[in-house]
């Protein structure tokens, strides 16, 4: 089984970072909904090989997830949402311009540091309502950067092994990736497994899903000669 060098997460969503005097409406309510509160902590790995990307600011800035001319900007939500659940904002040409500007340095970001021999995993949570029973969620693309099915194989199995129950590509699917042909595979959390009934403050099982995804990075990392056994 092909293991790997590195890890680069991706975490775009965690930041509720914004100026809600741009927009009309409860904001708030939003952010609150559809912010990915503490991926950036939950993912985050104190091992050497395994680096973090994170935006710093709210999707309802700019959202670093979307595509270049992606196809949710026929709904006002690409890079820069105009519009989300009855609030609306008008943009300056300026202001598109400074979104793309981060947008951009975020995404060079990242470009830079997937190298040859890294996975890319980008790090998201969704609200408890759309869990369709789903505790966990892998996302991968059907193009080169699709990860081997040993490597999903091992993803999905890490987590039904801790009495997870596993959605592949659903409720959400595909996963941020390079021009590289780097592969890259999404894991989201759904919000209840970690966070208090809230959907924002961590619950005492925060450290242990922590720990459960850490674990996981260390299989990727290290663990090859083991689970080439169990194939």
């Amino acid at each position: 089984m092909e293991t790997f060098k590195g890890i680069v997460l991706f975490i775009p969503h965690s930041s509720d970072n914004l100026d809600r005097s741009e927009w009309t409406g409860d904001i708030d309510a939003a952010v609150d909904r559809w912010t990915d509160w503490h991926t950036d902590v939950l993912f985050r790995s104190d091992d050497d090989r395994v680096k973090s990307v994170v935006f710093p600011y709210s999707r309802f800035y700019c959202d670093a997830e979307r595509l270049i001319d992606d196809p949710m900007e026929k709904v006002s939500q690409g890079i820069a949402y105009r519009s989300i659940e009855g609030c609306e904002r008008i943009l300056t040409q300026q202001q598109l311009e400074d979104i793309h500007a981060k947008y951009k340095v975020i995404h060079d970001t990242l470009e830079e540091a997937a190298q040859p021999g890294c996975l890319i995993i980008d790090c998201h949570s969704f609200p408890a309502d759309l869990d369709h029973g789903i505790d966990i969620c892998i996302g991968f693309n059907e193009d080169a950067s699709r990860p081997d099915d040993d490597i999903l194989n091992l993803v999905a199995e890490h987590f039904t092994n801790a009495g997870l129950k596993v959605g592949i590509n659903a409720p959400y699917s595909n996963s941020m990736r390079v021009e590289k042909d780097i592969p890259t595979l999404m894991i989201e959390v759904n919000k209840r497994v970690y966070l208090q009934n809230d959907g924002k403050t961590p619950s005492g099982e925060f450290d242990k899903i922590k720990r459960l995804i850490s674990s996981l990075y260390t299989r990727l990392l290290i663990d090859d000669v083991i689970l080439s056994k169990n194939v």
